[in-house]
């Protein structure tokens, strides 16, 4: 890492804790400022991002089952984070965005159909 990261990387994580200590301390449930989906509204259908935030709210609180059953997603998208964060230069190749997609695509409509 270089000396010019360094802000970018504090930029980063201030923005990540702000956004965890948000959604700790705000049940997605009964807080009113948390957007609705876009894609629910219109359409009726569950996005692959549907739940995340209240299984972030959940899983913040220590109630791993409760977050999972509002979206098991996070736990993917969380293990892939973590992956990327160590080899970042996984982020360059072609394969890995297709893959993405493909869960992304695959989860949305199991989810619908399931």
């Amino acid at each position: 890492m270089t000396r010019a990261n360094v802000p970018l990387l504090v930029l980063g994580a201030s923005v990540l804790l702000a956004g965890a200590v948000t959604v700790y301390f705000f049940d997605p449930v009964t807080t009113w400022f948390y957007p609705p989906c876009v894609f629910n509204t219109l359409t009726g259908l569950l996005c692959p991002g549907c739940g995340g935030t209240r299984a972030l709210h959940a899983l913040l609180h220590g109630d791993v089952a409760a977050a999972f059953a509002f979206n098991p997603l996070l736990f993917v998208a969380m293990g892939t984070a973590a992956f990327v964060t160590v080899r970042p230069v996984i982020l360059t190749r072609t394969w890995f965005a297709w893959a993405c997609a493909a869960v992304l695509l695959g989860w949305g409509v199991v989810r619908n159909v399931w």
